[in-house]
């Protein structure tokens, strides 16, 4: 597994931050996000994406709060 996706899911488990959340925000399926978070996939800027969806999430809870 590569680091940055260790770092990914602490950061989603801290944030509360679901598979799905993340999925919606990119506009993916759960499955394609499980499948690169689980190192079956490795598409380009995966983690750019994947932690700008979180960073987003996040935000939007915390203006909602």
């Amino acid at each position: 597994m590569e680091q940055w996706i260790a770092s990914v899911v602490g950061e989603m488990h801290i944030n509360k931050v679901s598979q799905t959340d993340i999925a919606k925000k990119m506009g993916v399926t759960n499955d394609y996000v499980w499948m690169i978070l689980n190192g079956k996939k490795s598409p380009k800027n995966a983690e750019t994406r994947i932690k700008s969806a979180i960073a987003d999430i996040i935000r939007e809870r915390e203006k909602n709060e």
